[in-house]
This record gives structure tokens, sequence and C-alpha cells, in this order.
């Protein structure tokens, strides 16, 4: 589409009240002072074609004044274009009329606001068919932008991103296009989620530092609790190692006990002796033919035999005393541990959730009165009020799951204590069972050895007092045999009470073995006690190490979306660039800046030799708008006048010979308005 200015035509237009015609060419220049209507040319311009002034607003105060400074009224506001489209003379018109009528029971008309109409090479067409005539010759919007560098320079200064979205829509640059191109970036718009990659970017970094916070603090309870779980190890370590102790004390016990047997094995065969040299005294006192000497000896045997049973009686009484003694204070101990253990689950059992936040928040009524509104008292749009349902409701269901959900936490805590607090009443349970099972016994046997001594002792008395009516003994002093030995016997007896039999150490023993094996049972209470807040304790670590773990992927997924975005951003704007900047020759769109981090920013500028057009030279920054509003109409296939104000500082050799499209410079000067080809 190629469009050429020819002629301008105002009356009644603003400054403008008599008929004047302005004549354009393919290089036209319009200078004058202030206020002498050089913009109000330009502004008639577009205001024709799209409605809109330059700045893009519409138009305001364009009926002329008169000399008392009131709008002159019943004036046709005329104005005229003559354009070359596509070498074709095209004449367009546009005529804004007053509307006056005549209120009811009033003599004077009063005004009733404006009427616009169109003509075009004469024939009418009404606003909005001519409207649909522009949009099919070419777009308003785009007519404004590529016809005035204002226009897109005030977008470009207000927002780089809305400029980018421009460039991007006029030069046609696809993002499928360049997504279909790099299938690497396929998640990038799940990422943003609609949203610029600025915006994108800064939430990932904020997350990204919130989320290494989190994996911070995690890492810090990792630690403690690796450090507590270090120390319980110790602690259970430390107690196995005194366990083995005691037992090698115990160990050490039965050894002793093993070596008194072979002292009991010396007292019995010297007894066995002696009882054999008083059988041959016997046999003496038999020979001697004596039957009360053999008589006596009988019940003296008897005698001796029994008071020997007697004092194995004495020792089994003391062994069993001792073990009574030990089963009552396990009894004892083991009873404290299962009541102990009883109260704590009673107490436990009892404790539950606090359900009273839960109920509050199922007791939680939908605020009716947010369905008003505040400042105007009249009642939401059904979407504002459908909205406000919603997000109480959900509110609600997302704070009555984190509830119930802390209600399973807390009864499965619970359960763990009650299970281990059964454990260990079950353990004390079996202990005292052992325990009573052991005094059962003692007393059991105490009862028996206790019948046996006094039916010993019973007998004994008996057979004293038969020897006691016995006569004296056979003289046998004349009797060396008999004499030596009864000597030896004497000897040997005497040497016989000498000897230890070990029943004395033996109580030693036993009460040692007793003592250590009750502190090996307390140590295995600490054990278990020690294995069961280990056993908690890794629960815990484990749970830890999960969240950590978690939360390090949390980061490490961020972080991947912060490259991705990154080198999508990076590879994009390139494509970006690439595919706008051969339209443009005096500049070059930049679209990707850096941090100091070396971090992509988005942007969009306008560079000339490396200088951002912000920094350039008037002459070089008008010879940049002018290369932007051709470079704009390149990309659209469009030829259309181009209006530079401020063309002050523009040397017309430096103007680009090869530019198809029409160009109209404003210039202020000392001078009336002036409108002139240039030379």
């Amino acid at each position: 589409m190629n469009i050429r200015l020819i002629a301008l035509m105002l009356e009644n237009y603003k400054k403008f009240t008599e008929p004047v015609t302005f004549n354009f060419y393919d290089r036209t220049k319009i200078s004058g002072r202030n206020k002498e209507g050089k913009s109000t040319l330009e502004n008639a311009y577009m205001e024709i074609l799209t409605g809109k002034e330059v700045d893009g607003t519409q138009p305001d105060g364009i009926r002329p004044h008169g000399s008392d400074g009131e709008d002159l009224n019943r004036a046709d506001i005329i104005r005229e274009v003559v354009l070359d489209i596509d070498g074709k003379e095209t004449t367009i018109q546009k005529n804004t009329k007053q509307k006056w009528r005549k209120a009811h029971g009033k003599t004077e008309e009063v005004l009733d606001g404006n009427t616009v109409s169109y003509e075009i090479d004469g024939f009418s067409y009404a606003p909005k068919k001519f409207e649909e005539y522009m949009k099919e010759l070419v777009d308003p919007e785009i007519l404004l932008m590529c016809s005035n560098p204002n226009s897109f320079l005030t977008i470009l200064k207000k927002s780089t991103a809305d400029a980018r979205k421009i460039l991007e829509k006029l030069s046609g640059f696809s993002l499928e296009e360049f997504l279909a191109k790099n299938p690497q970036y396929a998640e990038v718009q799940e990422i943003t989620k609609g949203h610029s990659v600025e915006d994108t970017m800064k939430k990932l970094r904020k997350q990204l530092t919130d989320q290494k916070k989190k994996l911070a603090q995690k890492d810090t309870e990792l630690k403690y609790e690796q450090s507590r779980d270090s120390g319980v190890q110790i602690e259970t370590a430390d107690l196995e190692l005194a366990k083995g102790e005691w037992k090698e004390k115990i160990a050490e016990v039965d050894k002793q006990e093993q070596a008194l047997d072979e002292a009991v094995k010396a007292y019995d065969s010297a007894n066995s002796e002696i009882l054999s040299l008083k059988a041959k005294l016997n046999e003496i006192f038999n020979s001697a033919g004596s039957g009360l000497r053999e008589q006596r000896v009988t019940l003296d045997q008897k005698i001796s035999e029994l008071n020997i049973q007697n004092k194995g009686y004495a020792n089994d009484m003391k062994l069993a005393e001792i073990d009574l003694q030990h089963a009552h204070m396990g009894i004892e101990r083991h009873k404290a541990e299962l009541e102990k253990a009883r109260k704590d689950y009673s107490v436990t059992s009892k404790k539950i959730f606090d359900e009273t936040k839960l109920h509050e928040i199922e007791a939680e009524q939908f605020d009716e009165d947010s369905l008003i509104c505040p400042e105007c008292g009249q009642v939401r749009p059904e979407a504002q009020r459908t909205n406000l349902r919603e997000t109480f409701e959900q509110s609600k269901s997302r704070r009555i799951a984190e509830q119930e959900k802390a209600r399973e936490v807390f009864n499965a805590k619970l359960s763990k204590m009650l299970d281990s607090i059964t454990e260990i009443g079950n353990k004390a349970a079996d202990d005292l069972k052992t325990a009573q099972d052991v005094k059962k016994t003692a007393e059991q046997k105490i009862a028996d050895v206790r019948k046996q001594i006094l039916e010993t002792s019973a007998e004994i008395e008996r057979l004293c007092g038969e020897l006691d009516k016995l006569p004296k003994e056979v003289d046998l002093s004349g009797n060396a045999e008999y004499q030596e030995l009864s000597e030896q016997i004497k000897k040997k007896e005497f040497a016989l009470s000498d000897m230890d039999n070990g029943s004395v150490k033996r109580i030693e023993l036993r009460q040692q073995r007793n003592q250590y094996m009750d502190e090996i049972s307390k140590l295995d209470s600490q054990i278990q006690k020690a294995n069961a807040d280990a056993e908690q304790k890794e629960r815990k670590l484990a749970e830890l190490k999960a969240e950590f773990d978690k939360q390090k992927q949390t980061v490490a997924d961020i972080e991947r979306q912060i490259d991705v975005i990154s080198q999508f951003s990076i590879e994009k704007n390139a494509a970006l660039a690439e595919k706008i900047n051969p339209y443009f020759h005096h500049f070059k769109f930049s679209f990707l800046d850096f941090t100091i981090e070396g971090n992509p920013v988005e942007t969009c500028k306008m560079v000339c030799g490396g200088t951002d057009y912000n920094n350039l030279n008037g002459g070089d920054r008008k010879l940049c708008e002018v290369d932007l509003c051709r470079g704009l109409q390149e990309m659209n296939g469009l030829s259309l006048p181009i209006w530079i104000d401020e063309a002050n500082t523009i040397d017309p050799w430096r103007i680009p010979q090869d530019m198809e499209q029409q160009l109209i410079l404003i210039s202020r000067t000392d001078d009336i308005l002036k409108v002139e080809e240039m030379a």
C-alpha cells in the first residue's frame, strides 16, 4: 500500500477560519513560529483518517473562536485531504456540523451536539462505513504508529515490554513458531503462565531466595538431629559396654564356682577316707565280739551322717533365702515399672486432638455483607459475588483439610507413644512374673529344707537318746590296732575341720552373681529406653532428611527454570532482533541487557553506533525517528507520509536518498507558516 499526501484543505478548523489549502511534496518542509498552526496540519491529517490526533487522543477544541473568544457557532468544520493511493488520486472530506433544536415552550434554539459525515470522491460515507473503508485501506492504529515516531517512542518510554509486543506484532514474529523450532523450551509457557519473562524471572529469583533460606534452615535442623542421634548412639554403646563388663564379672563368678567344685571333691574324698577308717574300727569292735560296740558305732555313724546332712540343708536354706531376697527386690522394682507404665498409658490414652479450631472453621458462614460495595452501597456484580463465595469456600475447605491433616499426625504420634508404653509395660509384666516364680520357688525350697532340717534334727535327738541309754563302750585300750585307727581318725577329722568345703564362698559368690544380674537388669532397662529414643530420633531424622531432599529438589527445580528462561530469553531475543533489525538502517533495536551478575534482562532500546537513542545528538535522534517510521512501514508493506516534529537539527543531505516514503519535516522558525518543497 502506497499513500502520498497531495493537499490538505481546512475551513473553520481551529485557527483556520477561512478556507485554506496546503500542497505537499515528496520532501515537504513545514516551518513557522509557535502558534502558527504547524502541528495543526499534522493533527488534521491524522484526525481525518483515524479519528485521533497525533498523540492518540480524541480531538478536542477544534472549533474556531470568534473575536469574543467564544466558539464560532453555526459554522461547518471542514477538513479535506487529497491522497495518491497506489497511483489513484482520492479526495477524502470530513465535515462536522452542529445540531440545533428548539426546546418545548422556547423560542430560541439550543445546541444539541454535533454530527460527523464523510465524503470520498464526492460520495457520502457514514462514520461506520468510513471506518470500515479505512480499516481495509490501512488499520488506523498502524497508520498512527507508522506516520509519526512519537507514537511508538511514547510507548517505548512508558513500557519497553509494550514496545516489544508492538514490534513482535508488526514484524510478524511468532512465539509459537519459535517454540516449534526450539522444542527444548516447550515448558517456558507453563513456567511463565502468560506473564512476561521479566516478571517471571523476578518471581523465580524471589522464590529461589526464599527456598534457599528454607533449605538452609532444613540443613541446620538436619545437622542438629544428626548430632543428637550421634549422642544417643554413644550413650547406647556405653551402656552395652557397661553391660559387657558386668557379664565378664558373672563369668568370673562362674569360674570361681567351678574352682569350688574341686575343693568339694577334695573334702568329700577326705570324708570318705575317714568313713573307711571308721568302718575298719567297727570291724575291730565286731571282732572283739561286742554287739554293744557295734550298736553304738552304728548309732554314732548315723548321727554323724545326719549332722552332715543338716549342714548341707543349712547351706541350701541360705541360698534359698538369698534367692528369695533377690526375688522380693525384683518384684517391687517390676511392680513400680508396671504401675508407671499403666499410669503413663492412662494419661497418654486420654490425650485427644484439640478440634476447637476445626469446629470454629466448620461453623464459619459466608459474610453476606461482603457482597455490598462499602463505597457505593450497591450489590456487587454477579461475577464478583460468585468469586467471593468461591474464594470463601476454597479457603474454608483448605483450612479444614489442614486441621484434619494435623489431627492425623497427632493420632499417629499418639499411637506410637502408646505402643512404646505398652512394650515397656509388657516387659515389666514379664519380668514381674519371672520374679514371682523365683519367689515361689525359693519359698517352697525354704519350706522343704526347713522341714528336712526339723526331721533330721528330731532323728538325731532320738538317736542320741538311744546312744545315751547304751552302756559304756568295751574297753579296748589294750588293743593297739584299735588305738592306732582311733588316732588316725582323730587326726583326719581335725584336718577335715580345717578344710573348706566351699559353702561360705559359694554363698558369697551367689550373692555377687545376683548383684551383678541386678546391674545388668538395670542396664537392660536403660538400653531399652535408649533404643526407643534412638528409634524415635531415627524416624525424626528420616523425616527431616526427606524434607531436606525435597527442599533441595525444589531449589534445583527453580534454578533449572531460571536457566531455561534465561537461555530462552537470550535465544528468543536474538531471533527477534534477527527478524526486526533488517528493516532498520540508521539504528538497530537491542532487546536484551545483562545485570552485573550476568543475568539476562529483556528490554527494548534503539541503539545507533553503540549509543542509546536517548544519548544521541539532535540530528542523529531525528534520523533515527525517520528510520523508525520507515522500518515500521516496511514491516507492514506500507509507504505512508512520515511526519517529523522539531526537525531543525536534520541536515537534508543526511536523509537517505533511497527512501520511498513521503517525508514531511516540521521546523520552528521566526517566520509565518510556510509549507514548501525541500530544496
